[in-house]
């Protein structure tokens, strides 16, 4: 549950980075730069929960 909740957080994150510095192109009044980190340490987060989350899984599975 843990890693599907922040693979799907991330991917708002990315989102909304996406949107500000992209599409409304407000990045000069934003700090796109800690957006951008924060997206990519949730991504990086989700990576390290990832396995866990797939060994739990798997180990449910096979009951």
């Amino acid at each position: 549950i843990t890693s599907t909740l922040t693979f799907a957080a991330a991917c708002a994150s990315a989102g909304i980075t996406v949107l500000i510095g992209n599409d409304l192109g407000q990045c000069s009044q934003n700090h796109c730069a800690r957006f951008e980190t924060a997206t990519a340490m949730a991504f990086i987060s989700w990576f390290t929960i990832s396995p866990s989350f797939l060994l739990n899984f798997w180990t449910l599975a096979s009951r």
